[in-house]
């Protein structure tokens, strides 16, 4: 997926959850790192689920710099060596 973000914008991307079963999210950026920040939403975006619920994670992604770089988010288990993830979306970003 591409996105363009100007410096200071930023744009979400809702992850399905699965963290009743043990997975989470995780990212890395490569190419011009600096170009953006990657993080969680902040908490009062994802309060309110139900207890027991695996709810959907929103990576909050930012652009900080004119640049280019790739955010790519993989679900998986922390305990598990499996090479490939259960699930990954992996975002172009241009910060213009």
């Amino acid at each position: 997926m591409e996105v363009t973000l100007r410096v200071g914008e930023r744009t979400t991307v809702r992850l399905p959850g699965l963290g009743t079963a043990g997975y989470r999210w995780s990212y890395h950026v490569t190419g011009d790192a600096v170009a953006v920040s990657v993080g969680p939403a902040p908490r009062e975006e994802i309060d309110g689920r139900p207890p027991g619920a695996s709810a959907d994670e929103i990576a909050v992604v930012e652009g900080r710099h004119p640049g280019r770089a790739t955010v790519t988010l993989e679900q998986r288990r922390s305990w598990e060596n499996k090479p490939e993830p259960r699930d990954r979306r992996v975002l172009d970003v241009t910060v213009t």
